[in-house]
């Protein structure tokens, strides 16, 4: 069996029209929904770009392959693998898989795919190939050059130009990176389906993670002022952990209004709509090629992102729902489309479903489920109903944890004070109820379902904090 695996950047579950939202227009991936499974309780287990997409390739948490934060964070360690790590496509490799990475990276230090048993081209660190020579290449050709109009950029409280938040990109929509990042997985797919050998191709793009950079009709798909308030915009953070505020004034969101958010918010849901139409494209390449039939298709995020809940942008030492929870979508040849599982999944999961479905050899100490037998109807869960979330920092170390049921979610924050939030009645996340003496039971219980898992797991972080407010 062929794979697809398609991974958005950055993207939230709810900027799809396959989890419910009203105004984003995205129909081939609703259609991909309609002919699949949707996973409704998708988690990353670290919303953080490299240190997901090691967990996505290893079947393993960031604590096991040792890449726990950025390698643009201010933080030196922690930014590549600790040991010699097995990946799914060397796995692959043995069963005579091709693999191909098309688009973002972003694993270690100065790791290229080529480590990691992939081809293709190797856009070192963060990535985007605004200066890469192959996509300067493709722009010669095209008559193109990198240009952008219309920036926004965010403003510190001292009245400096912050980091740049949206731009529309001048020239056709062929020219903007997601259009290219299609191209190379159709000509990936075309090879290896004209050599008559297996493929295992990602396409993985830079969006829409922020800045929201898009070119026309896209940037002005949306009106701003068709954009809702999200209901926890107004979020004051009182009787939160300072970080929070911390991270809205170092991206120098602190004074953006909701009238700046909305166009923030559109130029974003812009960006879900172009990659939408790229994955019309691949989805279509595979009908062309006659091998639709006998290949799964994927669709995921490293991780979500804040894009304006509680005033925060981007993603940080704050794990709400926005940043924690992923779209997941799978569809496989032979298993019944039109599904929904209510299941709590990972997007690191697809590593052993993926090498299941090739019938390759599946390592047996990953932390990873194989998730075929929830796509094809055979169990209604791989695992307990429960989420747990790790988080090392980004731009400064930070060390986090998090473990979430369906009522409660409780977040432990080790230099400051803890959160939790009752899900059925505060969905928003806007309440800190960790020192309301009336829901000192609930926490209790919370701290020590986290306080198991890190025993269990071997996490590094209970030598020091399991005898402290962790202890059980």
């Amino acid at each position: 069996m062929n794979v697809l695996l398609i991974q958005a950047d950055q993207q939230r579950r709810d900027a799809l029209g396959a989890y419910g939202n009203p105004i984003v227009q995205t129909p081939h991936l609703d259609a991909l929904a309609r002919d699949g499974v949707v996973f409704e309780q998708a988690f990353t287990p670290v919303p953080i770009c490299a240190a997901a997409r090691a967990s996505l390739i290893t079947g393993l948490r960031p604590v096991h392959h040792g890449i726990l934060r950025n390698v643009e964070s201010g933080g030196v360690g922690g930014r590549d693998f600790t040991g010699e790590q097995i990946t799914l496509a060397e796995l692959l490799r043995e069963r005579g898989y091709r693999s191909t990475l098309c688009g973002k990276w972003h694993v270690g230090t100065d790791l290229p795919p080529a480590a990691c048993g992939f081809e293709g081209v190797f856009y070192p660190r963060y990535g985007y190939p605004a200066e890469h020579p192959h996509y300067l290449g493709y722009l010669d050709k095209l008559g193109c050059r990198f240009a952008l109009s219309g920036q926004v950029f965010a403003r510190h409280r001292d009245g400096s130009q912050g980091a740049l938040l949206s731009a529309t990109q001048e020239g056709p929509v062929e020219a903007g990176v997601p259009y290219y990042l299609a191209e190379q997985g159709i000509a990936a797919m075309r090879a290896s389906a004209g050599r008559g050998e297996p493929f295992f191709v990602r396409v993985d793009f830079w969006g829409p993670h922020v800045p929201y950079i898009i070119p026309e009709p896209y940037a002005s798909m949306y009106r701003a002022e068709d954009m809702p308030e999200w209901p926890n915009f107004r979020d004051g953070l009182e009787g939160k952990p300072s970080i929070q505020q911390t991270m809205k004034d170092y991206w120098g969101v602190q004074d953006l209004t909701w009238a700046d958010w909305s166009h923030l918010v559109a130029m974003c849901y812009g960006y879900v709509s172009l990659i939408d139409d790229q994955v019309g494209r691949l989805l279509a390449a595979l009908d062309d090629l006659g091998v639709a039939d006998e290949t799964a298709v994927f669709y995921t995020s490293d991780h979500g992102g804040m894009v304006g809940a509680h005033g925060l942008c981007d993603k940080g030492a704050h794990l709400y729902d926005e940043q924690c929870r992923v779209p997941l979508i799978a569809r496989v040849p032979g298993a019944a489309g039109g599904r929904r599982s209510d299941a709590v999944v990972y997007n690191m999961d697809l590593m052993p479903t993926v090498l299941e479905l090739a019938g390759a050899a599946v390592p047996g100490d990953l932390d990873a489920v194989s998730l075929v037998p929830l796509i094809r109807g055979e169990a209604d869960a791989v695992r307990p109903p429960v989420a747990y979330v790790e988080f090392h920092g980004h731009q400064c170390p930070y060390t986090q944890r998090m473990v979430q049921t369906p009522d409660f979610k409780y977040v432990f924050n080790a230099p400051e004070s803890d959160e939790l939030y009752h899900l059925k009645n505060d969905p928003g996340e806007l309440a800190n109820l960790a020192g309301d003496s009336a829901y000192a039971a609930a926490l209790r219980e919370m701290q020590e379902r986290l306080a198991g898992f890190i025993v269990e797991t071997g996490d590094p972080v209970e030598r020091f904090y399991q005898r402290t407010r962790l202890a059980s």
